[in-house]
């Protein structure tokens, strides 16, 4: 069951680049850098996602993070979704991270998957939306 908000980041994507194996397979790298709120703690966030194109549209996701806290307490976070395309350059990716940490103020991810939602404008700026998965 989808659980209460935990939290809300703003940022921008930093870099992306484009990786190909295949002649037809589209397939990109992207870090992102952000600030936020996580259970009312100061984080910020940086990851490095890759996409590569679903047959059908869209574009499927997968990454691994860090979120710092103002003390220096991290969380690694590993996550995966889907993306649609939205409208000129824009997307929206939804999806599920999984948290490890020693933080005491952040203990409680280690305990939950985070369902997130992100949308990403078409300036590369984006707003992460999380959410507990009980």
């Amino acid at each position: 069951m989808i659980g209460d908000m935990i939290g809300e980041l703003t940022g921008k994507i930093v870099g992306q680049r484009i990786i190909r194996r295949r002649m037809n397979e589209l397939k990109l790298e992207r870090t992102l850098e952000s600030k936020g709120k996580i259970f009312g703690t100061d984080v910020t966030f940086i990851a490095t996602t890759r996409l590569m194109e679903r047959p059908q549209g869209g574009m499927y996701n997968w990454g691994n993070g860090v979120m710092m806290t103002s003390k220096g307490e991290k969380v690694v976070l590993h996550g995966s979704g889907i993306s649609i395309t939205g409208m000129g350059a824009g997307m929206s990716i939804r999806g599920v991270r999984y948290a490890q940490t020693t933080s005491p103020a952040l203990s409680r991810l280690n305990n939950v998957a985070l369902v997130f939602e992100i949308e990403v404008m078409p300036d590369g700026t984006y707003r992460d939306k999380m959410w507990e998965w009980k």
